[in-house]
């Protein structure tokens, strides 16, 4: 078994490495993002903790991220193609872009 067992040990430990990298990446990236491309927001459900922020981010065309009730409207092109909100309150928050409302370009932001 030595210089098989040698290499399965290799390749599981470089494996645990990458996944915890991939990991630690992901986290670090700021996990609440979304993108505004094709008519669609990706994710169109995210999930948040009570004062997280969310980030929409422009990939593409002309946007707005506007929340149902109205509390938050915001357009994402050139010249803004970021806009962030934090949430402190719990609940579920429906928004649209009014531009592709009737596209189907709807969302929701999920707070526990």
């Amino acid at each position: 078994m030595g210089a098989q067992g040698a290499r399965t040990r290799k390749i599981g430990a470089i494996t645990l490495v990458a996944t915890l990298a991939l990991a630690v990446g992901v986290a670090s990236a700021g996990g609440n993002r979304v993108s505004a491309s094709n008519y669609s927001f990706k994710p169109r459900t995210i999930t948040i903790e009570k004062g997280d922020q969310v980030t929409w981010r422009r990939v593409e065309g002309r946007h707005t991220v506007t929340l149902k009730d109205g509390s938050f409207d915001k357009v994402l092109s050139k010249s803004h193609p970021r806009r962030s909100l934090r949430f402190g309150e719990r609940g579920t928050f429906r928004y649209y872009c009014r531009f592709h409302r009737t596209l189907g370009m709807k969302g929701k932001v999920v707070v526990q």
